[in-house]
């Protein structure tokens, strides 16, 4: 199977409402491939917070709304963080019945105010014990990059530097949420404390945007790329449930079963997107990937290893921290860039000659893991 056709809104606090987004990615997608809007099946449609946020739910219908006409099956997939890579994973499975469908993930989570942001983002975690007691997804992070920071030995300024990389990585990102933004690492560092010890520049803003990606049974072009797996995993809602909580078991599942699938190593990525909602999940993340081994990490990210030219690649989009983390959207944002650079149209960003990227989405504090492995 393939990806025939990507298209993405730019990232950031817009105008435009959640219709105008859905529609400008579809339409992009549908413009990057060769193929019309008669020819697409199914739509699967990736959505977390159209609900409490933007008062519209049976987001199904208003896709449909959008292609006058079109009355094919339209599907709703919510799994928090990774709703998009949920819904990819599910269009796999439905690409038996079609020979084209269409995925596309959306959100608005401006406009609102961030009382009620924050509430809805909170339906992701747990809502019985945790958020009643205060535990909100900054404070379930902070407790994270305590553990980590206290196991390894190490200070906040190696996430300083993963930020800084992010940051200077989505300055050359047209659609990113930063992109027009200098961020020095004085301005990183001297950054207000928003959990003890992760300050404002260690978490990932709230943006509004939309992708949409195209897949197909058949090859339709020579710039098609290959899906060579898509697994997913789940854990535990709550970090009271956890035993460790310096690794996410879900990432580790679904990772192992991908790359047994797609028949390659970690050693075999030339780029990664991982899911840094915190600067802390990155520096997880290349642990439970399997690109470094314990207490390597800092070793890694300090050598320069993952820069856009070093041998592991990570987030040359500018990641969830720069490029933005519209929610619904925000997996397939990862895949739109992986497509992007084994094509090689990232121009200023390009990695040299890439031929196989992994995606890792993210749901709540690890509780849903979407892994997505592609190749050219």
């Amino acid at each position: 199977m393939y990806i025939s056709g990507v298209g993405r809104t730019k990232f950031g606090n817009l105008s435009d409402n959640l219709q105008e987004l859905a529609y400008e990615a579809i339409l992009n997608a549908l413009d990057d491939s060769n193929l019309d809007i008669n020819e697409i099946g199914a739509i699967f449609v990736s959505n977390f917070l159209s609900g409490p946020l933007n008062g519209q739910l049976h987001l199904n219908s208003m896709i449909s709304s959008l292609i006058p006409g079109i009355n094919i099956p339209i599907i709703r997939v919510e799994t928090a963080c990774a709703s998009s890579s949920v819904a990819f994973n599910q269009a796999i499975y439905c690409l038996q019945n079609y020979s084209n469908i269409l995925i596309v993930g959306v959100e608005k989570m401006t406009g609102v105010g961030l009382l009620p942001t924050t509430d809805a983002i909170s339906m992701a975690g747990d809502r019985t014990y945790d958020f009643p007691n205060g535990l909100i997804f900054p404070a379930a992070y902070a407790l994270i990059a305590q553990q980590y920071m206290l196991k390894n030995n190490i200070n906040h300024d190696i996430l300083e530097l993963v930020s800084y990389i992010n940051h200077q990585n989505s300055r050359l990102n047209p659609l990113a949420h930063f992109y027009y933004k200098e961020v020095s690492k004085e301005m990183i560092k001297n950054a207000p404390m928003i959990a003890s010890p992760l300050n404002l520049f260690d978490c990932s803003p709230i943006s509004d945007g939309a992708v949409a990606v195209i897949l197909s049974k058949n090859k339709t072009s020579d710039r098609d790329v290959k899906v060579m797996s898509s697994k997913i995993a789940t854990d535990t809602i709550s970090l009271t449930e956890r035993i460790n909580l310096t690794s996410f078991i879900a990432t580790k599942i679904a990772s192992k079963q991908a790359y047994k699938e797609a028949q390659i190593t970690p050693a075999d990525l030339d780029i990664i997107e991982i899911h840094d909602c915190f600067t802390i999940s990155e520096l997880i993340a290349l642990e439970d990937l399997g690109i470094c081994g314990a207490s390597e990490v800092s070793e890694l990210i300090k050598n320069g290893d993952i820069l856009r030219d070093g041998p592991f690649p990570v987030n040359t989009d500018g990641g969830l921290k720069a490029n933005g983390h519209p929610i619904g959207a925000t997996g397939l944002a990862q895949i739109f860039e992986i497509v992007a650079q084994l094509r090689q149209e990232t121009e200023k960003r390009q990695v040299d000659n890439p031929e196989i990227g992994l995606a890792q989405n993210i749901g709540g504090i690890g509780g849903t893991c979407g892994i997505t492995i592609l190749g050219v």
